[in-house]
């Protein structure tokens, strides 16, 4: 991908140290451990618009495509007999939302090969006034991506994102950042996205967000200064969204004919949980209609591409 820097870029983007790796106070969780979704915090996207992103398969709201099973949440991308695809993106708008802290989720993903895109992701709860991108979103983890289908590693490689409206003396208008990077040569892991389970997760902060894997050290992607006012959209309450797409702009396959990789393919959760930062100086804020945390039952455990999509204004 093209790389565009900026004086702005560079301010933002850089190495973040987590200090609060081993202070952190667990505030709510969904473990998945009962029979049924939890339809107090989760409901579901319907339809078969694209998304904004030409995606090929309808989301429902079927039990076919999200259930509970195992104490997993799994999401299920199905083949039709027309050829068509069916699966499930599941949201909590309006249920569940929250305001820094530290959010992980632990999950195994299908074999990607080739036109699956899973996401565990956030939007701020104004999308439905300010609308997008105005409403910030947050891609704590994206998956399939097409660059990584060419190079042959799409079961390993990983991404972070984050999409605001920027207004600054600089530049005005809509603003991408993400990195890519690969679980296996990057952070050394023995099992990639399909073989066991891996935790992602977010550390959000008024001044820094930074996404990671497995561990606060694994850095995906991190904007390492939000304080200035141009990144108000990340000074908000968001929701959260997890989803299992097919085809569209990340594996950039726009066919049914095109999708090969295997079907049903399931995306496990094991489970989602959200932490207060013990920092003194904020605190996680969870709005009303979210349920606070449930005593988990013990014994189960379950080369890097930089790529900008900064308007040429900024070089």
């Amino acid at each position: 991908m093209i790389i565009k820097k900026s004086a702005i870029a560079a301010a933002i983007v850089g190495t973040f140290v987590s200090s609060i790796a081993n202070a952190k106070t667990l505030v709510w969780e969904d473990n998945f451990d009962g029979d049924t979704i939890d339809t107090s915090v989760w409901t579901y996207d319907v339809g078969n618009s694209g998304w904004g992103n030409n995606e090929l398969q309808n989301y429902t709201d079927d039990s076919d495509n999200a259930y509970v099973k195992d104490g997993n949440l799994i999401i299920q991308a199905v083949q039709e007999s027309d050829g068509s695809f069916t699966s499930a993106r599941l949201k909590s708008l309006g249920r569940l939302s929250y305001k820094y802290g530290t959010i992980e989720a632990r999950i195994k993903l299908p074999d990607l090969d080739a036109g699956l895109w899973p996401a565990f992701w956030q939007l701020g709860s104004d999308y439905g006034q300010a609308g997008w991108p105005a409403c910030g979103e947050l891609d704590i983890l994206e998956a399939g991506m097409a660059e990584a289908l060419e190079a042959g590693v799409v079961n390993s490689e990983i991404s972070g994102a984050f999409h605001w409206w920027h207004e600054s003396d600089d530049y005005t208008g809509q603003a991408d950042y993400g990195v890519s990077q690969n679980l296996v040569e990057d952070f050394g892991s023995s099992s990639d996205l399909t073989e066991d389970y891996h935790i992602f997760g977010m550390t959000w902060t008024p001044d820094s967000i930074v996404m990671w894997v497995d561990d606060e050290s694994n850095q995906i992607a991190a904007l390492t200064d939000t304080s200035d006012s141009a990144f108000d959209e990340f000074r908000q309450h968001n929701f959260l969204i997890l989803n299992l797409a097919v085809g569209g702009i990340f594996p950039q396959i726009y066919d049914n004919s095109e999708i090969t990789a295997p079907m049903p393919a399931k995306m496990y959760v094991d489970y989602v949980r959200i932490y207060d930062n013990d920092d003194s100086s904020y605190s996680t804020e969870l709005l009303p209609g979210c349920r606070y945390r449930k005593k988990r039952q013990p014994g189960r455990v379950r080369g890097q591409q930089r790529y900008f999509r900064i308007p040429d204004v900024w070089n």
